[in-house]
């Protein structure tokens, strides 16, 4: 039988004085201490400016916080065997641990530094409603917090006094997130990239600590995310988003370059194979556009007769006639609109308003014309970059959680507050398209 392996002596790893050494070995002196001035001296020669003016977020805990994001971890890893060898885990790929997550993120820094391309935490949100209080069991006596943390026995009998008050107040709140976010840092890969859902209760700080902890210089987009289409009514405006803050390690993570799936390709046509899904999201006619005369055509279609905007024949020849800066007419010229229709890019819809011509968008073709002014089908993959409204379709919302979990267990209630997986999966492939081997990490799960 093989012996059972447990980890021990684990801490997160504290590599800026490692980053230090290793670009600025003459800023030490021969017992490892740093002298800052020699640093400040470096940094003039190099045309670097030292602000006079700053400003920055603390609180009572901070220090505390500081010294539990380098401190040993306190526990130990051990496998499960019996969850580990049951027939639908045992060829699993991913890992999975039970347990204080401070704890297991010290455990994670070592055999995953630097290499996770993907984080998304779910932490509490400090509603008021939903249980938070700092809470550890952590024991420091004055003396050793003093030491430990550098600060004063009267400021470390301060700080425990404040651990140990079951608080839920901002300052606990961010005792609690910030050795979390130092950690997952360093687990993140140079072009790594971290998203933290959050709401207003404590949105402000968390962008502030971010900001600290990340860079300001590193915040990518602060999401709005839909959790309801309805609200309660009162007397206040009814809260029905969240949001998503997102941070990247470095501009090398080329966030804005990567893509993801537009769910509104969702139709199929006898051309799926080459051209991809197809939407309807545009008609042929705008009254938007700038007129022209020769944009304003009769069409017919299956024998139907169609004009832009729906007019009569009578009413087009006057609009022809007065060429007014803007009025209805079609967005393709005759030929385009032939070479369209023979191809398959044109659908006939029928309304309450009578008929509508639409113009196809497949996901993987467009027209194109060449040098000779004759239009051809390319081949090309249609990318929708990232906005700010990624998450504001109900298919990110909380009661599409709630349906995804009623089907996994009934009626039964197994979380609160829920994300559903399309969630994480509109960040997955954005991020992870370009290579299957980059490691994600969730942690903070409910």
């Amino acid at each position: 039988m093989k012996e059972q392996k447990v980890t021990t002596n684990i801490k997160a790893k504290d590599d800026m004085i490692e980053k230090l050494k290793r670009d600025f070995p003459h800023c030490f002196d021969k017992n490892g201490d740093f002298d800052f001035e020699k640093f400040r001296s470096e940094l003039a020669q190099n045309d670097v400016d030292f602000s006079k003016e700053s400003y920055g977020l603390d609180w009572l805990g901070k220090s505390y916080a500081r010294l539990l994001a380098t401190n040993e971890a306190t526990t130990l890893l051990k496998e499960n065997r019996e969850w580990n060898t049951k027939e639908r885990n045992k060829n699993s790929k991913n890992l999975l641990i039970k347990g204080d997550n401070l704890e297991v993120l010290k455990h994670l820094s070592h055999a995953y530094y630097n290499r996770v391309k993907m984080i998304y935490i779910d932490p509490p949100y400090n509603t008021g409603n939903d249980g938070f209080v700092y809470s550890d069991d952590r024991k420091f006596s004055i003396e050793e917090l003093s030491s430990l943390a550098g600060i004063s026995k009267e400021r470390a009998k301060r700080i425990l006094e404040f651990v140990n008050s079951k608080s839920n107040s901002h300052s606990a709140w961010l005792t609690f997130i910030y050795p979390r976010l130092y950690i997952a840092k360093q687990l993140l890969k140079e072009d790594g990239v971290i998203f933290v859902s959050i709401d207003d209760n404590e949105v402000a700080q968390l962008r502030l600590l971010m900001d600290e902890i990340f860079g300001e210089e590193n915040f990518v987009a602060e999401f709005p995310r839909i959790t309801k289409k309805a609200g309660k009514t009162t007397d206040l405006v009814s809260k029905n988003h969240d949001y998503i803050i997102a941070y990247q390690m470095s501009e090398s993570s080329m966030f804005n370059s990567y893509v993801h799936e537009d769910v509104e390709y969702k139709y199929s046509d006898e051309f799926e194979n080459i051209r991809g899904k197809y939407k309807l999201s545009q008609t042929l006619d705008y009254n938007s556009i700038q007129y022209s005369p020769s944009l304003d055509y009769e069409i017919e279609i299956d024998g139907i007769t169609l004009r832009p905007g729906g007019v009569t024949k009578e009413e087009m020849i006057k609009r022809q006639k007065a060429n007014p800066k803007n009025d209805y007419c079609w967005r393709w010229s005759r030929k385009l609109f032939e070479f369209g229709y023979n191809n398959g890019f044109v659908v006939l819809k029928k309304s309450k308003n009578g008929y509508r011509i639409y113009t196809k968008t497949y996901k993987n073709a467009i027209i194109e014309k060449n040098k000779n002014g004759e239009y051809f089908i390319k081949q090309k993959e249609r990318k929708k970059s990232s906005t700010t409204l990624d998450f504001i379709d109900n298919l990110f919302s909380n009661d599409n959680a709630k349906k995804e979990l009623d089907k996994l267990f009934g009626n039964k209630k197994v979380f609160d507050y829920s994300k559903p997986s399309s969630l994480v999966k509109r960040h997955h492939p954005r991020l992870l398209r370009r290579k299957w081997n980059n490691w994600r990490c969730g942690y903070a799960a409910k």
